[in-house]
């Protein structure tokens, strides 16, 4: 997920109330970062596609301790820098963007296990107090220092490294294989990354994701089918893809369009190593994330909309206060489609290390999805990813 999520998941970030254990705060002059670290590279999307990079643009970079970088941020991602104790697995297993539902078995329309958005995840660490070139944030090497997720154009994080030297590990909280190392050396150690040697392998780095981006792209845009005993055909799409590794988001329906007869089914896999997405008939219903208020014995309830129609999690409240915990949908279950009005939505699905990266259940996510057009009338059939805006494909039915 990146600034290409719906505004309602982008809304969410300001809804939590906790905030997680932070590191300390460092209160300097004003200092002059190194080097930038960029999530997310909106400048090399080729024209023409629906991308986004989950990667981090260098990847990585070595500092002397006692000088500072800054992480900017260009899409719906964190910079968490973690200490040398703290995997990269066990903050994506505590503090990741997802999380199972624990006090909720009842199971969702699409059969998936109940799941909710993290919100305190998203928090920056520091809590508040730091970031700026006049107070940076402290990376000690001994606790976790993060840039929250952004709710508009985001400002650059600052932070200032007095960690001992070794190898420290960041990566992105909503995108589990999003990852980076910093490299901490002595202070007077030589072949430290500048902000020209930065910017020269942020470039060949973007090259290559490029290069690797087409290639995917590419692979997934040729339909694949079978015949059906009874004479139908299975269509076999795919709802959004990447490179091998995960860090070229292809928010794309592909192919963009299809066109079937009349009894025919259509089978969608995802196959983008680090998004979600959903298959909505016939447009986006509103939101992927409902907002929710726990009630006695864990059991949760629909918080109670303050303005209508309701525009996002702020539109909620539990109690007078904020939302207790968007869960994600779980579609409504509809797999038969008639007509172009017809109502039917996947929930969220996702290849099967989204689930690994979070440390969920298998059973928490769909790994493809399938609606039959059985009966259904000769036309247009829109579809959308209720996710990611402008990721939309069409099935024309003859």
């Amino acid at each position: 997920m990146s600034k290409r999520l719906s505004s309602v998941v982008a809304a969410s970030i300001l809804v939590g109330a906790m905030l997680l254990a932070t590191g300390s705060v460092a209160i300097a002059a004003p200092v002059t970062p190194a080097f930038t670290i960029t999530a997310d590279r909106a400048a090399s999307v080729p024209a023409g596609h629906t991308w986004a990079f989950n990667d981090f643009f260098p990847r990585s970079a070595t500092i002397a301790t006692g000088s500072s970088f800054q992480f900017t941020n260009e899409g719906f991602h964190t910079a968490t820098l973690l200490p040398a104790s703290w995997s990269v697995a066990a903050d994506n297993d505590v503090n990741g963007a997802l999380a199972a539902d624990v006090d909720d078995a009842q199971h969702n329309p699409n059969g998936t296990i109940k799941s909710v958005f993290n919100i305190p995840a998203l928090m920056p660490v520091p809590a508040q107090g730091c970031g700026t070139a006049e107070t940076p944030c402290e990376f000690d090497g001994s606790s976790i220092v993060s840039m929250g997720a952004p709710l508009g154009p985001p400002a650059p994080f600052v932070v200032k490294v007095t960690a001992p030297p070794g190898t420290y590990a960041f990566h992105c909280r909503v995108h589990p294989g999003m990852v980076g190392t910093l490299t901490v050396v002595a202070a007077d150690a030589a072949g430290t990354t500048t902000a020209a040697s930065a910017d020269a392998a942020a470039a060949a780095q973007a090259t290559e994701d490029v290069a690797a981006g087409m290639a995917a792209e590419t692979a997934a845009s040729t339909a694949g089918k079978s015949t059906n005993a009874n004479g139908t055909t299975t269509w076999k799409l795919t709802a959004g893809t990447s490179d091998p590794a995960g860090r070229v988001a292809i928010l794309e329906m592909l192919p963009k369009s299809v066109s079937i007869k009349k009894g025919d089914t259509v089978v969608w896999r995802p196959l983008d190593r680090n998004e979600p997405h959903t298959i909505t008939f016939p447009k986006t219903l509103g939101s992927s994330f409902i907002p929710l208020c726990e009630g006695p014995g864990g059991k949760d309830t629909p918080a109670v909309p303050t303005v209508v129609p309701p525009t996002g999690p702020f539109d909620f409240a539990c109690n007078g206060g904020p939302v207790h915990e968007l869960e994600l949908t779980g579609g409504n279950g509809v797999t038969t489609i008639t007509s172009p009005a017809t109502v039917s939505d996947s929930g969220v699905v996702g290849y099967r290390s989204e689930a690994f990266g979070f440390d969920l259940p298998i059973n928490a996510i769909r790994t493809s999805w399938w609606v039959r057009f059985t009966g259904a009338k000769a036309g247009t059939y829109n579809y959308v990813c209720m996710i990611h805006e402008g990721m939309a494909g069409t099935i024309v039915v003859k």
